[in-house]
């Protein structure tokens, strides 16, 4: 395979093929840390893509990492080459924190579905989303370096996709958590202008998301806290202190999160690659008009109970951290709030604060987006609510408490490898709704709509029925229910 920059030897199998660890941007590295992305050099010879190049910098011991990293994995069907087939731009989750493109196996997208599917690497945590004055007065951008590389990725595939049998003018972004509210960034941004035509949001929202970007004095001033942290303090010399820093010490310099409210890098309003809030720039109709797929799942709120409480601190959140979580949330804890989330008892509020967790930020979120966007993208608005209540590892990664349909286990049903953890043990029905889900995201990215032959029809989101579409094993049908259901009047 020959492209722009050299040629790539692949791997080829029966259910198509593969080209990892592709450049589609320079090096960030020296000079070219906390930059905007320049443009792949070429290579001589042909390039070995058979294997995942590195991921970005990270607080990971499972995977190998290098500052250069900007790297893309293209999948196709066999023989595609003269193909024009739809095209679909996978940006990982991971809280702008871990995660990397080749964590994910798009097989069954790529095989059953029959489009090309590209994950992505981007810049994360304080080399992807880093923002200091000075870096905006150097280059009139800071803090968001890893929404500029997901840029890059997209005017590589306009540039390059045409040689693997994809069609350039059909290209869908989706993303899940952080990549979906990486969707939305892409949404907003000018400079993502025209480079997709379709948008995927997986339990990562536009509105309501612990994502925001921050205002640039937030962005700036947690910016100072970690170069203070590695003794860059002089704000006449700080950028190029920065630039001279280990990879290592700016990874210990970024706060990890220990709140599911509380991620340190996440986009900057910068005025430059992102303009405005969210909100503002959704309700004005600025953003891209594309067709827009999104939704979220029951339990959203469980991993986090999961990980935050059972297995950090080693039991169940309390009634007291339920008020906070509800005042964080809404600013205020009022009784109408106490009577929708009353805890199981004092020191056990699991399941209460799983609730609020799901309804404020994951739930009425998406919901809150499909109407926010439905003006302007009207009719071409899908929204869903994955409902499986056995999907996979949902008994084993917290075998104290069951998870049902937690927050990351959609893409179960989407992958064949999710965050390196291979998909096993769908049961018949389960499988049956994993290739309705995979026909209903090629079909959007083919066609702006997921209706298709043989599919349960799945009604577009409007104001006057707000039918959501249910995925479920035992039923894939639209309900009216779910703003009720997830008390989404307390949280408008």
């Amino acid at each position: 395979m020959t492209i722009a920059t050299g040629t790539l030897r692949g791997n080829v199998s029966a259910q198509g093929r593969s080209f990892m660890g592709i450049p589609y941007a320079a090096p960030p590295t020296g000079a070219l840390r906390f930059r905007r992305p320049q443009p792949a050099l070429p290579w001589q010879g042909v390039r070995d893509a058979t294997q995942p190049a590195a991921s970005c910098p990270q607080n990971s011991a499972l995977l190998a990492t290098s500052e250069d990293c900007l790297f893309l994995n293209v999948h196709t069907p066999p023989s595609a080459e003269s193909a024009k087939l739809p095209v679909m731009v996978w940006f990982h989750g991971g809280g702008y924190f871990w995660g990397a493109g080749a964590d994910y196996d798009p097989t069954p997208l790529v095989s059953k579905g029959k489009a090309i599917v590209v994950t992505v690497n981007y810049r994360l945590q304080a080399l992807g989303f880093l923002a200091l004055p000075q870096l905006a007065a150097e280059s009139n951008t800071a803090g968001n370096y890893g929404i500029l590389d997901q840029q890059a990725s997209l005017r590589w595939v306009r540039d390059n996709i045409g040689a693997f049998g994809g069609d350039p003018g059909n290209v869908t972004i989706f993303g899940e958590s952080s990549g979906g509210h990486s969707v939305c960034m892409q949404l907003i941004s000018p400079g993502a202008r025209g480079l997709f035509h379709r948008a995927i949001m997986e339990s990562g929202t536009c509105v309501n998301s612990v994502f925001d970007p921050h205002p640039a004095p937030v962005a700036y001033a947690r910016g100072a806290s970690v170069a203070a942290s590695v003794g860059c303090t002089d704000p006449a010399t700080q950028v190029a202190c920065m630039r001279g820093k280990p990879v290592d010490q700016l990874l210990r310099a970024g706060t990890q999160p220990n709140s599911w409210r509380d991620f340190w890098f996440t986009p900057t309003i910068d005025r430059t690659v992102i303009k405005e809030p969210t909100s503002r720039a959704l309700s004005s109709g600025r953003y891209s008009h594309v067709p827009i797929l999104s939704g979220s799942n029951r339990e959203e709120g469980r991993l986090f109970v999961a990980t935050l409480w059972h297995q950090v601190q080693g039991r169940s959140a309390t009634e007291p951290e339920l008020r906070e979580e509800i005042r964080a949330l809404a600013g205020e804890v009022t009784p109408e709030m106490l009577a929708a989330y009353p805890p199981e008892s004092p020191g056990n509020a699991d399941v209460a604060v799983s609730r609020v967790i799901t309804d404020a930020r994951f739930a009425c979120a998406a919901l809150f987006t499909s109407r926010a966007v439905l003006p302007y993208s009207g009719p071409n608005v899908y929204e869903f609510e994955f409902t499986d209540p056995n999907p996979p590892y949902s008994k084993t990664l917290d075998p104290t408490w069951d998870l049902a349909a937690y927050h990351t286990s959609e893409m179960y049903y989407l992958f064949k490898v999710v965050m390196g953890l291979p998909t096993t043990g769908l049961d018949g029905a389960q499988t049956q709704l994993s290739n309705q889900m995979i026909k209903y995201w090629t079909t959007f990215a083919r066609t702006g709509d997921p209706n298709g032959a043989g599919s349960p029809t799945w009604p577009p989101y409007t104001a006057a029925s707000e039918q959501i579409q249910r995925l479920d094993p035992q039923r894939v049908a639209p309900f009216t229910t779910f703003s009720v259901d997830h008390e989404c009047g307390l949280w408008g």
